[in-house]
């Protein structure tokens, strides 16, 4: 009976080893996000995935040119609502696009520390300028992504 009960044991054993993890379930009431919206979501990940390269000065131009091109479509997606987008969203989003521009150039000029986090936080300051207009909720979380500047 000991080696019946063992044997259960270990197969019970062998069997949870085995199972993948379970990916995150969507609530099925949740709407899929719009795709502009999910741009946003990977600009935010993304730039707090760098924010402490940004602080450190070890970002490169290939980190860059890496968010330029996954991040180039916000010109073109399509929001949840589009009729609460103003007429000013395509200029943020080509200031945006812009700063990521000016942040490649001061990685490429290999300017100090201080010149890496300033143009870094531009293109975070750019994100807070139009989520003053189009859609405050995330300026909390958008602020804390900027890089903190060297102490003197």
């Amino acid at each position: 009976m000991l080696k019946f009960i063992v044997a259960i044991a270990a197969l019970a054993l062998a069997a949870s080893c085995n199972q993948e993890p379970s990916s995150p379930k969507r609530n099925p009431r949740l709407p899929e996000p719009s795709a502009l919206a999910a741009t946003m979501q990977a600009m935010t990940a993304d730039m707090e995935a760098l924010k402490i390269k940004a602080q450190d000065g070890t970002l490169t131009l290939s980190d860059v040119e890496s968010l330029r091109k996954a991040h180039e479509s916000i010109k073109t997606d399509q929001p949840t609502k589009p009729e609460e987008i103003k007429e000013s969203f395509p200029s943020f989003a080509e200031a945006y696009l812009a700063n990521l521009d000016n942040l490649y150039q001061a990685i490429q000029n290999k300017g100090d520390v201080e010149a890496q986090i300033e143009a870094f936080n531009a293109v975070i300051t750019t994100c807070e300028s139009c989520h003053q207009q189009h859609c405050p909720g995330p300026l909390e979380r958008i602020g804390g992504i900027k890089a903190a500047a060297l102490a003197p």
